[in-house]
């Protein structure tokens, strides 16, 4: 049966539904409602569920307050409803459905019942009973994740798309599928080395994100980790991983070139150096990127398997060390150039002055700038 109830005192209408002699809140009929009360009965039946999209989309929600007979709350009940700031959760609570609280930017504060055998809150965000799960963070636009927190679970920062910066404390060990998912204003992100593991997902469709810090237990970079990371142009991979999962930086065009160590083994479909192309529906390379690595590398086979240019680490014409040959080296081997024709002392280092002759004639000259721009040339046909 299917029906509403009115409540006069706040002036609300609500949806429910009655199954099984229970109650369920599938949805409001009202455009007014700011602060949002649901009764403990309807008809006499228990209020126990909150019906999956009951209140998606939602602008005028402000507060609510989830009774103590309420035990489920479903799948994207109240995803986007920009304006809801507090959450008052009672003692029954014990399922938070997928994506429940996804994209409410102004969510600030939760509160658990005491009682409840589940769930508690810990600075206004929801934990598991034992504390340290992250189960939904409420917060300000700089977030920090309390300390004894052991894993970010899933969803928990999802389309948060306010967030600018996450504080995570080195108690970390896991953070979960599509945590960070979608949070459109998060610039840099420092994962600790405490962390583990990292889940699918993860950062995916951070779109300002432009720099990461992996720490070094992390040992493999998950299918579509960061996934269409558009601005993402810092990122290094430390001897520590051996994986890297299909697309886990595929459409991050910012990025030019990447060092992919000996260590990584298995490199999954179009991780790196790829985006996709709308109009014909399929992937291109990223124009002029270039994979740094070693010789017999799955980093070498990679590259050779999509057409990407492949440096080895000692590669000649990468006098910066960017894991790139460029008009940028170029210019630096004419200045080395200028300076020794002088009769002065050269800027570069061993190292660098070895990739700056190209030619291996033991000069840096005018011949190997030169040949570096035509290697420059060469890679952009690529």
């Amino acid at each position: 049966m299917t029906s509403f109830a009115e409540d006069k005192t706040n002036d609300l209408k609500l949806h429910f539904k009655i199954e099984n002699g229970e109650a369920c809140l599938t949805g409001e009929w009202s455009d007014n409602v700011t602060e949002l009360v649901i009764p403990e009965t309807y008809e006499g039946k228990p209020v126990t569920s909150i019906d999956e999209k009951a209140f998606t989309g939602n602008e005028n929600i402000v507060s609510c307050v989830i009774p103590d007979t309420v035990k489920s709350v479903g799948d994207l009940a109240f995803a986007a409803c920009p304006n809801l700031k507090s959450i008052s959760i009672g003692s029954g609570f014990s399922s938070l459905g997928n994506l429940s609280f996804a994209n409410c930017n102004n969510l600030t504060s939760i509160t658990v019942s005491k009682d409840n055998p589940d769930f508690t809150s810990i600075n206004s965000c929801l934990y598991n009973k034992k504390g340290d799960t992250l189960r939904l963070y409420a917060g300000g636009s700089k977030a920090v994740v309390s300390d004894n927190t052991k894993t970010i679970g899933k969803w928990a920062f999802f389309e948060r798309s306010d967030i600018t910066s996450v504080t995570i404390p080195s108690s970390v060990t896991a953070i979960e599928d599509s945590v960070f998912s979608g949070c459109l204003s998060l610039k840099e992100i420092t994962i600790p080395d405490s962390v583990t593991k990292l889940g699918k997902y993860c950062f995916m469709s951070c779109r300002a994100l432009q720099s990461v810090s992996l720490g070094k237990s992390v040992t493999e970079i998950p299918e579509e980790c960061f996934y269409c990371c558009t601005a993402l142009n810092n990122i290094s991979l430390s001897d520590n991983i051996k994986s890297i999962g299909d697309r886990a930086f595929y459409c991050c065009e910012d990025i030019s070139g990447i060092y992919i160590p000996a260590a990584v083994k298995s490199i999954g479909e179009d991780a790196v150096g790829k985006k996709y192309i709308s109009m014909g529906s399929y992937s291109i390379k990223i124009p002029n990127f270039q994979i740094k690595g070693e010789k017999g590398s799955a980093a070498e086979k990679y590259a050779f398997d999509q057409n990407i240019s492949f440096l080895t680490n000692d590669s000649q014409g990468d006098v910066n060390g960017d894991g790139k040959v460029d008009s940028v080296d170029a210019s630096a081997v004419l200045a080395e150039y200028a300076l020794l024709s002088a009769g002065k002392k050269g800027k570069l280092t061993e190292k660098q002055s070895k990739a700056a002759d190209w030619n291996s004639d033991g000069n840096i000259d005018s011949v190997d700038a030169s040949a570096i721009l035509a290697e420059y040339a060469r890679v952009q046909t690529l």
